[in-house]
């Protein structure tokens, strides 16, 4: 099963900023979430960054595959729902691996978004110390 939304980076604002010759705006949009949302939004987030159990580079963002015991395919696919309105610059994917039971959410998008990516995802781990 494999379920992508291919966020079309608001297709008006960035066909236009195409053809003035400017890179599309990479700016999350906090209030394209109703009141009423938020909590929901804030709380899937949080477990989608905990089930978080491996990152892989790739050229434009990361795949991060996701722990499908703390958080399930539907809740994946909310927080996707979710994320889109308020940062319509990334293309997200999902996809449940065949045999396994977890997922794999990847997040891409134009240049200059990894460090957008990697400033929600991707934790630094903390250095070992030795005994």
């Amino acid at each position: 099963m494999r379920i992508t939304t291919g966020l079309v980076l608001s297709l008006l604002g960035v066909c236009a900023a195409a053809q003035a010759g400017q890179p599309p705006a990479l700016a999350c949009n906090p209030k394209a979430l109703t009141r009423a949302a938020r909590p929901r939004y804030q709380e899937i987030s949080r477990r989608l960054r905990e089930a978080v159990r491996d990152r892989e580079k790739l050229p434009n963002g990361y795949a991060l595959s996701l722990d499908g015991k703390a958080i399930s395919l539907t809740e994946a696919a909310e927080w996707m729902s979710l994320e889109r309105l308020c940062c319509p610059f990334l293309t997200l994917g999902l996809e449940a691996v065949s045999g396994r039971g977890d997922w794999v959410l990847t997040l891409t998008g134009p240049s200059g978004v990894k460090p957008i990516i990697e400033a929600a995802f991707v934790k630094k781990a903390a250095p070992k110390l030795a005994p």
